[in-house]
């Protein structure tokens, strides 16, 4: 029988995709905005902030990604713990 690894839940604020079919990453928070990747049903991912752009399905809130700097649609993500605003949120220091 194979051992199933389970993996650790990000630190929250992080998302749980909850469509069967999974979920687009967007360059921007729009669904004309060009798809770089995608996350299967299941998947968590960790959450850096939200805004309010393009309505899904009655949903107009879209995730940062924490790690990826990417955007997804929440309609298709369930949220664990409080996503603050995207102006809300300290930018990043300036690498360099």
């Amino acid at each position: 029988m194979p051992l199933e690894v389970m993996m650790p839940s990000p630190p929250k604020p992080f998302g749980t995709v909850v469509s069967n079919v999974g979920v687009n990453l967007r360059q921007y928070p729009s669904t004309d905005s060009s798809v770089v990747g995608n996350l299967s049903h299941g998947t968590e991912v960790a959450l850096h902030s939200k805004v309010h752009a393009q309505t899904i399905d009655g949903n107009s809130i879209w995730y940062l990604l924490r790690d990826e700097g990417v955007w997804v649609a929440a309609r298709h993500v369930d949220n664990t713990g409080e996503v603050p605003l995207s102006k809300d949120v300290e930018p990043d220091a300036p690498q360099g």
